[in-house]
């Protein structure tokens, strides 16, 4: 039998890359590839907001946005991070924090969780309305040989029967409201026609009001948009269609900036107008178009997931290719 060599996982001390957890591991985590990292743990795509949020005469580690996570009051996460074992002062921040923030999602992260934090964050998933999300996480360092190290986050508490909601793809925990049912059933059927006789990817059908669409690189993507908000008329009275190319993360003003100097040849290419939405204050900046939906008439809906299906694919001809050039 031939010799097989095989190298042995390392640990590394946090501290050793990250010599601070406030100056040092918190701005890092807070990155957009790194929050992406998390999210792949949590089963969530997060989106960078901000750190040291202030909380009253406190300030929150980190705060995000959950791109799954339904309705704006609705998507907000506030992540906590603590060196060494989890302790009673962060639990009651972390508390404080979420309630000071609006936070639904709440993720904690430390070196090691005592047993008591872990049954404490067990009780406010079992106590709390459905809408709420609470995480530990275990962050280790690993490397093999002479690689560098690498983080691994270990979910070590999530809310009940999370895995198996993930999996599903609703991306929620209990049972769907009637609204989350229209919109899994419209996604399935918009999923169903784009793997049928399109050729743009596709994100999984999950019960919220859009679905994305990959362009490949980090904080940018394409979104379709079936909901009850109506962004011209800034009211719900009529739902909306609407496929957008966004920019999030650092890089959003610049990219977008850069973009919108070719608008009036992107129009021409595309044979029409798109909304620009460069507001500085904005987490997220917008070229789209959108048009007036009745979401409930089922009937409408081939037309609505065709309307759809032309204009994902027109920004994908016409406007993802400059970006990607923009993008180098």
């Amino acid at each position: 039998m031939p010799d097989i060599s095989i190298s042995k996982l390392e640990h590394v001390p946090l501290r050793t890359v990250w010599a601070e957890e406030a100056q040092h591991f918190t701005p890092w985590l807070a990155q957009s590839d790194n929050l992406e990292r998390l999210g792949e743990a949590l089963g969530l795509t997060l989106e960078p907001h901000g750190i040291e949020q202030a909380v009253g005469g406190f300030s929150a580690d980190i705060l995000c946005r959950r791109l799954d996570g339904g309705d704006d009051d609705e998507s907000w996460v506030v992540i906590e991070n603590q060196y060494a074992r989890t302790d009673h002062d962060h639990l009651g921040k972390l508390l404080t924090y979420a309630a000071g923030l609006n936070a639904r999602t709440v993720v904690w992260i430390a070196e090691e969780f005592r047993d008591e934090h872990r049954a404490a964050l067990d009780l406010l998933n079992a106590s709390t309305a459905r809408d709420y999300a609470y995480f530990g996480i275990e962050i280790e360092l690993l490397k093999i040989d002479d690689s560098r190290p690498a983080p691994r986050f270990n979910v070590v508490v999530q809310p009940n029967d999370w895995a198996k909601t993930v999996q599903a793809g609703t991306g929620s925990v209990g049972e769907l409201s009637e609204t989350q049912a229209i919109q899994l059933e419209f996604w399935a059927g918009f999923s169903e026609l784009m793997d049928a006789e399109g050729d743009v990817p596709c994100g999984r059908p999950r019960p919220h009001s859009y679905m994305t669409h990959g362009v490949g690189i980090s904080g940018i993507r394409v979104v379709s948009f079936f909901t009850a908000w109506n962004s011209a008329r800034e009211a719900f009275s009529v739902g909306e269609l609407r496929v957008a190319l966004e920019f999030f993360g650092r890089d959003r003003q610049a990219r977008f900036d850069g973009l919108a100097e070719s608008a009036d040849l992107i129009h021409r290419d595309a044979g029409q107008q798109y909304h620009w939405q460069p507001w500085e204050s904005e987490s997220i900046k917008r070229v789209m178009v959108r048009t007036d939906a009745e979401l409930e008439d089922r009937d409408k809906w081939p037309d609505y997931q065709a309307w759809l299906k032309a204009e994902v694919e027109r920004m994908f001809r016409v406007i993802v290719p400059k970006v990607r050039e923009l993008a180098g």
